[in-house]
């Protein structure tokens, strides 16, 4: 038997008072002085009969009706085995640990361990754990099954186990997706255990089943929580109520750090300007950034080549701002600029790629008029499509320069075709393209109407396309643009998306099957502008109207330029390599004979290293090295720099439910006395007490009566 309220019980000890009244003697409280008395000695009055218990039964009765009253007031009840076995409530854990490159700062790796440990070591008989890593993406360590099947000892080193020898990764992290998965994964067992428990039931029919365990879902985030990570994929998500999270924050004992940001890592727009303003001061322009929680400000900049490091710079950057110096420009064979005076140098290097350009041609075939504004090519030569990554050039070819020749693939970035093309000319240029090659082909005025359809069906090998000249009254312009389209997505942004100024006097019309060919732009009276069509490996696009100020002001406008880059930049390989970033595939053709990705060594402590895995997973120079060879940059994101806190509203703002684990003694402790209440309640015991109290009380007054009357008999 159990008591809800033991102290009432300490209310039985009122069955000793009657029996001490009883044998302490009294003292009189008035005195009377009798004058034949006074001069006698004072003694003690003498035990008497009196003095003595009498009447053992009705005392009995009277005692047992006190303690039965004070166990009433304690409400006692009853509690078996199976019901303790049912109290108990267990517990699923989700122990989130962050590993992104954020945690190499200090020792935070160490209190993440620290604190994975502790997570386990508090586990409770009946509970059941799983542990997620994150940095870009959540990766599932060990679920619930398999971890139910370890020995109960072993789970208390589980996180050296798990991590052992292991470190930071350098992603960036990915906050949300990490939280979101490991919500699902909490609902997903939830979901399991419901149906499991239904079945159980259903199975049993009318048999008795003991009611199961209580089960509770809990996730515990390791993380240091920088203000970097990521939470655009929390919004619009509807966080479980039932899966609240205890945030276990690792903090770093100094936090100061700043981080560079080189200008081909900044916005197209910003870089591009201050790129040319750099050049036209022989500097080198970059942006330092500092951390609004900094306790420094003064920094140093040097160049890192395989030969040594260059002579430091100086610069000052207040805490929380960012701002562009200008160093000089990086020595020969310079793969990195070093920051140094913060406290933590995991972002402190920024790697740098110094790939000589590629020799690029913007090949011109076709026949094309010597006056400026009925030329093609004379527009296409008072532009400069050179990058500090290529270096084009124009040139043309005529029917007097005799048959094209087999075109390299590498060498010829475009080839624009203008005119009529016969089928000799016309074949090199189709298997340029179907090689991998990009045309543009623009058709020729009116007149030509006939050679330029049949000069378009060779190149396509489309025999129904249909070419004739479009009626167009004082000008035409173009309405409907693909601004999806990698031609178009440049200039999808409002600032520079109005084609509207544009105007074409002149232009073609082309009825072509639409499962073969996509409009990219449509002129007001529904006639399509540009066509585009793949073609084997690589794409013609189809111009109805020239850009020349004959047909067009296409060539005097701002879109001009733009456009000629997308069309020469469009599905490059060599471009995309440029581009490698961290966790990305290592090239297909890499690790062959032919060809193999090598990290650089960026000081003389270093060698180069063939990388022989699935992915790029550390900063650094890589060079992929076959008939051309490439060199791509790979930085640490710039995110994972932002490494002031980030405030636990900020989940609460997102709809993350925040709750702090209950200590196991306090947690069992609540649940045996909500347990103990609801027993309690329904036995209700304290009703068959009080009615035993007024049984005792009536047999009582029945038995003090029976003696009354039989002490007068006797006397």
């Amino acid at each position: 038997m159990s008591l809800l309220a033991p102290l009432y019980v300490l209310g039985a000890l009122a069955v000793a008072l009657p029996v001490l009244f009883h044998l302490i003697r009294r003292q009189v409280k008035d005195r009377t002085p009798i004058s034949t008395i006074m001069f006698l000695p004072t003694s003690q009055p003498r035990l008497t009969r009196r003095s003595r218990l009498e009447n053992l039964p009705l005392l009995l009765l009277r005692a047992l009706a006190l303690i039965l009253l004070a166990l009433a007031f304690s409400r006692p009840f009853l509690r078996s085995t199976s019901t303790a076995e049912a109290d108990a409530v267990n517990r699923r854990v989700i122990a989130l640990v962050d590993t992104s490159a954020s945690m190499r700062r200090g020792d935070l790796w160490d209190q993440a361990l620290t604190q994975l440990a502790n997570v386990t070591e508090n586990l409770r008989p009946g509970d059941s754990i799983a542990v997620v890593s994150f940095d870009a993406e959540p990766r599932l360590r060990i679920g619930f099954e398999a971890a139910n099947e370890l020995p109960p000892g072993s789970l208390r080193d589980l996180g050296q186990r798990l991590f052992a020898g292991e470190q930071p990764s350098w992603y960036a992290t990915d906050l949300a997706a990490a939280l979101r998965f490991a919500a699902e994964l909490a609902t997903a067992q939830d979901s399991g255990s419901t149906a499991e428990s239904t079945a159980a039931l259903a199975a049993a029919d009318e048999e008795l089943v003991a009611p199961a365990a209580k089960v509770e879902s809990q996730l515990v985030l390791i993380s240091d929580l920088q203000s970097g990570a990521s939470l655009d994929s929390l919004q619009g998500f509807a966080w479980p109520q039932q899966v609240p999270v205890e945030i276990r924050r690792v903090v770093p004992s100094r936090r100061s750090n700043a981080w560079i940001t080189l200008p081909n890592e900044q916005p197209a727009s910003a870089a591009a300007g201050e790129a040319a303003a750099a050049s036209a001061a022989r500097t080198f322009r970059l942006r330092v950034s500092n951390a609004a929680d900094s306790l420094h400000s003064q920094f140093r900049l040097n160049w890192l080549t395989p030969t040594g490091a260059s002579i430091p710079e100086t610069v000052q950057v207040p805490p929380g701002q960012s701002r562009v110096v200008h160093v000089a420009q990086p020595p020969q064979g310079a793969l990195a600029i070093a920051l140094s005076g913060d406290d933590h140098d995991f972002d402190n290097v920024r790697y740098y790629a110094q790939d000589p350009p590629l020799e690029q041609t913007l090949l011109f075939v076709g026949d094309d008029a010597d006056e400026p504004r009925e030329s093609l090519l004379y527009y296409l030569q008072r532009i400069s499509l050179s990058t500090p990554a290529r270096e084009v050039a124009v040139q043309r070819h005529t029917a007097e320069d005799g048959p094209l020749a087999e075109f390299h693939q590498e060498r010829i970035g475009l080839v624009v075709a203008a005119g009529k093309l016969d089928a000799q000319a016309a074949e090199p240029l189709r298997r340029f393209v179907r090689g991998g090659g990009r045309l543009v082909y623009v058709l020729p005025p009116a007149g030509d109407n006939g050679l330029a359809e049949s000069s378009l069906r060779l190149l396509s090998g489309d025999e129904e396309l249909q070419v004739g000249e479009a009626s167009v009254g004082d000008y035409a312009m173009l309405s409907r643009i693909d601004f999806t389209d990698p031609l178009f997505l440049p200039l999808s942004d409002p600032k520079f998306n109005d084609f509207s100024k544009i105007r074409f006097w002149a232009h073609r019309t082309v009825e072509a099957a639409p499962q073969q060919w996509k409009t990219l732009a449509s002129f007001d009276n529904g006639w399509p502008a540009i066509l585009e069509r793949e073609a084997g490996e690589g794409q013609i696009w189809v111009f109805t109207a020239g850009w020349q100020p004959v047909e067009s002001q296409l060539a005097l406008s701002t879109k001009f330029i733009p456009l000629m880059f997308g069309l020469f930049d469009s599905a490059r390989a060599d471009v995309a390599a440029t581009k490698l970033r961290l966790g990305d595939p290592v090239p297909a053709a890499a690790g062959t004979a032919s060809q193999s990705m090598v990290r650089l060594a960026e000081t003389t402590s270093g060698h180069e290293q063939v990388i022989e895995a699935e992915r790029i997973e550390r900063p650094g120079v890589y060079q992929l090295r076959g008939e051309r060879v490439t060199t791509s940059a790979v930085n640490l994101a710039e995110s994972e720099s932002r490494t002031e806190p980030l405030g636990d509203d900020e989940l609460e703002r997102m709809g993350v439910i925040l709750g702090t684990t209950v200590p196991d003694e306090v947690a069992a402790q609540t649940q045996r006395q909500l347990r103990d209440v609801e027993l309690e309640s329904q036995q209700r015991l304290w009703q068959w007490l009080l009615i035993g109290v007024l049984g005792l009380l009536a047999l009582e007054t029945w038995l003090g009566g029976w003696l009354g009357r039989r002490r007068r008999a006797t006397a």
